[in-house]
């Protein structure tokens, strides 16, 4: 009878060899850095073994085995996530993986991972819930000009189909700060604004996943390089629409090296209203043409006003000298052209004009209250 009492006062001795097993195969899948099928395979074999360990403290039938297997697998995923984050490794459940030239991007749940060389594993980039955009270095991509990829993307769309490109060309339609689009263009004889030829035959719209300040400094005709990953091909019968999405803009306007350039009229009249907004209101006198020049493209006045490149201060900011007369009227010389700028307590006239214009030459306006 002792005896008997003795052997169910025993305890179970607990065997640590499944659970051991499966820690050494978790580490070696994370040895193994490289995408291959037998990573998310040893997860399997490892959730197994934790499942025979724990058999031991838990009776199971076939559907708390099944639970159990669900609810490790979910922890699995979960902890590759933070060990690939950890450990900058590449995720051992990736469910997409896209290739742009020297890059490769690795897709796990919540999980995306950059590897900006594809010969080498180190210095890997971990973007939890995709809330990166692009993080290589954008002069890995060869820069694609608009024209060509628009002529080959329909018939090569695997080879652009989910990879990240960098186009550029012209702007041919700006709808807001988070979309803009582009089309294949000729050039014209037109040369001002930058204005060439749009061809209506095929688009590509591109998508920002924020609204990006920096549009506001870019108006349509301009040049602009933008980098984004190409996402679908819509359409048909010769009307293709490309989306872009995830892009940014890597080009560069540099507003503030400007050269103005004007043409005097002959015969000198009344001023001419350019731009008139609550506060300001800009003519000209005397010229019959103003042109606005940055870098390679030459705009006209108002247009370069109207897309906010240029403030009207800019007109007159660095001038050569100034003088003011009795009526707090201030005319600023410039090196081609003059600029009135009537006191703002009675007026809010702004006036450019030919070299010589003098203070009697037109008359400010007084304010209407």
């Amino acid at each position: 009878m002792a005896k008997s009492t003795k052997r169910k006062n025993k305890k179970k001795k607990i065997d640590y060899t499944s659970l051991l097993l499966a820690i050494a195969i978790i580490v070696i899948i994370y040895l193994i850095n490289r995408l291959l099928f037998v990573r998310p395979i040893l997860w399997v074999i490892a959730i197994v073994l934790f499942t025979i360990f724990i058999k031991q403290y838990i009776k199971m039938n076939k559907r708390v085995m099944l639970l159990n297997i669900v609810v490790l697998f979910f922890i699995s995923i979960v902890l590759d996530g933070i060990i690939v984050t950890v450990f900058k490794r590449i995720p051992a459940f990736t469910y997409n993986v896209i290739s742009s030239e020297k890059i490769k991007i690795y897709y796990s749940p919540g999980l995306r991972v950059w590897q900006c060389n594809e010969n080498s594993y180190k210095d890997l980039i971990v973007s939890q819930f995709y809330n990166k955009g692009y993080v290589c270095d954008a002069n890995d991509i060869t820069s694609i000009d608009i024209n060509s990829f628009l002529s080959s993307v329909v018939e090569n769309y695997d080879d652009y189909g989910n990879k990240y490109v960098k186009i550029n060309g012209k702007i041919s339609k700006k709808n807001s700060r988070v979309s803009i689009e582009m089309r294949p263009y000729t050039e014209s004889e037109i040369k001002v604004n930058g204005y060439v030829e749009f061809s209506n035959n095929i688009v590509l719209k591109i998508l920002f996943e924020k609204p990006d300040d920096i549009l506001d400094n870019y108006d349509v005709y301009d040049d602009i390089t933008i980098l984004g990953l190409v996402k679908n091909l819509d359409g048909t019968s010769g009307n293709y629409t490309i989306y872009m999405d995830n892009a940014r803009i890597l080009s560069t306007t540099n507003l503030t090296d400007f050269e103005i350039t004007v043409t005097p009229e002959s015969k000198c009249g009344e001023k001419n209203l350019l731009v008139e907004n609550d506060k300001q209101r800009l003519s000209s006198y005397c010229l019959s043409e103003i042109f606005v020049s940055y870098e390679d493209t030459t705009s006209e006045l108002v247009d370069t006003i109207s897309s906010n490149k240029l403030d009207i201060s800019d007109l007159y900011t660095n001038s050569i000298n100034k003088e003011t007369d009795d009526n707090g009227n201030t005319m600023y010389h410039m090196n081609n052209y003059n600029v009135l700028v009537c006191n703002e307590q009675t007026s809010k006239d702004i006036i450019i004009g030919k070299k010589n214009m003098k203070f009697n030459d037109v008359v400010c306006e007084q304010k209407i209250e």
